[in-house]
């Protein structure tokens, strides 16, 4: 009986262990997000360009046969 009630106290103890922790990680994910995402706002336009580029190339490619007109 003693065993099953040590078990039964272990999720309130990890609950009370994460909810001291969890402000901590909402912080740190919120800086990394941040950070990221303001390096993804320079690339994302530029692979979009780079991207449009290569599809063009291969429709214009296509039209034109695969010995070129």
């Amino acid at each position: 009986m003693k065993e099953q009630n040590k078990n039964d106290q272990m999720p309130s103890e990890l609950l009370e262990q994460l909810s001291r922790i969890l402000p901590l990680a909402d912080k740190v994910a919120d800086d990394i997000v941040c950070e990221e995402t303001e390096i993804l706002d320079s690339i994302v336009p530029r692979m979009y360009e780079v991207m449009q580029t290569a599809v063009k190339f291969a429709c214009e490619y296509v039209k034109r046969g695969r010995f070129g007109t």
